[in-house]
């Protein structure tokens, strides 16, 4: 692909955020076979469970809902109120911080055609060029954040809005005595960073200054407690232009004087398939060193603002986050749902694993304000409930997450065999990827290990090894499935003992578990 290619990729790639027509299903990729195995050495994991890093972040465990297509089909057509079926799923979820009212949707959606009785509601324009009625209103999305008691975090309009229209929405949500949350988190638009989609939303990064400091100035005028978030991107992402705007973050932390307390980023989307000369085996590969690239952006990132706002504590928020394989979309339209296989990687065991990891990298991150997964239903292939209601891969690692959300982070050592990892989009080659990557976390004495096998073709052994704990009884809760691709996963329980501190388990290939150590 060249970089005129590359620029229309980025400029398009958010857009499919908000596609949710409910498609039918291809039939279900076959498992992968791979030429070759990577030889597996035992892994070995030392916990110090007497030595707390932190408490773990709860907001690791956020969320996106986009408003459009009656909130990606949790609300029917024909009704105002949720699908009980597809609520259910959400509840067991119940995300810790929910994103609204989409990505590039937020670009051109008007708050108040989102209030008061829905019959009287006036339809709002859609990334998509249509009109539609906002069913998932201000108050309908604080409702859900009441019910799962979740954050909420608003994305503001900055794109075809003003100032004073999101000050007012500030106002809305914050000042009027309503037992529905208020909104603490505010994000100043979505991906300014990537060329608009249409003529009236397109901004330079100067441009983007510019506003923001409006917008945060006007909004923190209504509310001087709410916390507001800038869109930075880097040049790159493992050495490829991930903007067509040359030194957007320089630009954008330049212009903004206005006081912000964290970066909203979106260096979370991997592997990306430019040429399409990947072999399945190759993305897959690429896909388990996605989350490398990931924290070399977050170093980048603290970098630049450091250089530029010196002295500053600014969080960090991963507002968007998921597997990415291809846009065969962009060519096709609704065909690709048949003729590309790629674009359908997203909903598979691959990418759960590449979730699982990136939740890791995200616990493990000590300035995170929060991550969002994108996104909890619909969404072409993203989101954790599918258009037919039922849980993709990454609906399971993120409820397994649960658990593994709340607690302590303890004082881990992992050893592991590595694997070479070819180059795939904006994943560049390494020749160091660990095969099995985990973290531990504690609460009222419980022991818990998040275990990611990435050998795509052999079970690895892991020693576990907990010097204050002689005994243990261990369950295993593993999720797996037949080929690296496929779609259909499978959960499956176990138990064993932990004896003078020491146990031993055999992960599955290509395999995430959840190791639960309760002393004896």
């Amino acid at each position: 692909m060249n970089q005129q290619q590359r620029r229309r990729f980025l400029a398009q790639a958010s857009s499919l955020a908000a596609l949710s027509s409910r498609w039918a299903a291809p039939a279900a990729l076959g498992a992968s076979a791979l030429a070759g195995t990577v030889a597996s050495a035992p892994a070995e994991m030392t916990i110090d469970a007497g030595r707390v890093l932190r408490p773990v972040n709860p907001l690791i465990l956020g969320n996106n809902i986009d408003w459009t297509h009656s909130a990606q089909g949790m609300i029917p057509e024909n009704s105002d109120h949720f699908d009980a079926g597809y609520l259910a799923l959400a509840d067991r979820l119940a995300p810790t911080a929910l994103r609204y009212p989409g990505g590039t949707n937020s670009d051109f959606y008007r708050w108040r055609n989102g209030i008061g009785p829905i019959a009287g509601r006036k339809p709002t324009k859609t990334l998509e060029g249509k009109e539609e009625v906002i069913k998932l209103g201000t108050d309908e999305f604080l409702g859900l954040c009441k019910r799962w008691g979740c954050e909420p975090i608003i994305t503001v309009n900055i794109a075809t809005g003003s100032a004073e229209e999101a000050a007012d929405w500030v106002r809305y949500t914050n000042k009027r005595g309503t037992d529905l949350p208020r909104v603490k988190y505010w994000e100043i638009g979505n991906e300014q960073y990537l060329e608009a989609h249409f003529p009236e939303a397109k901004m330079t990064p100067a441009e983007y200054a510019r506003r923001a400091n409006a917008y945060i100035v006007a909004m923190k005028a209504v509310d001087p407690t709410i916390e507001c978030g800038l869109v930075l991107r880097n040049d790159t992402l493992g050495g490829v232009e991930a903007t067509p705007y040359k030194g957007y973050n320089d630009i954008v932390l330049k212009g903004v004087t206005a006081p912000f307390e964290f970066a909203a980023l979106h260096s979370s989307y991997f592997p990306v398939t430019f040429e399409k000369k990947e072999t399945p085996e190759e993305l897959y590969l690429a896909t388990m060193a996605g989350t490398r690239v990931m924290q070399e952006d977050i170093e980048a990132t603290r970098a630049k603002l450091a250089l530029h706002h010196p002295g500053r504590k600014v969080k960090l928020a991963f507002t968007e986050y998921n597997a990415l394989y291809s846009l065969d979309i962009l060519r096709w339209g609704l065909a690709s749902v048949f003729l590309s296989k790629t674009d359908r990687y997203i909903e598979s065991m691959a990418a759960a694993l590449y979730v699982a990891d990136a939740l890791r990298v995200y616990s493990q991150t000590s300035d995170l304000l929060m991550a969002n997964f994108w996104s909890i239903a619909g969404n072409w292939w993203y989101g954790a409930i599918s258009h037919e209601g039922k849980p993709r891969p990454q609906y399971h690692v993120l409820e397994a997450y649960k658990e593994l959300a709340r607690g302590e982070l303890l004082h881990t050592l992992v050893r592991s065999p590595t694997m070479e990892t070819p180059r795939a989009g904006f994943v560049p080659a390494m020749r160091d990827v660990p095969q099995v990557e985990a973290h531990a976390v504690s609460r009222e004495g419980v022991l818990r290990v998040a275990a990611i096998n990435k050998n795509p073709s052999t079970a690895t052994l892991l020693r576990i090894l907990v010097p204050a704990v002689d005994r243990a009884q261990v369950t295993v809760r593993e999720l797996g499935a037949d080929g690296i691709f496929e779609r259909q996963v499978r959960l499956r329980d176990s138990a064993t003992e932990l004896r003078g501190g020491r146990v031993e388990l055999s992960l599955p290939k290509h395999s995430f578990s959840v190791i639960t150590l309760r002393p004896r």
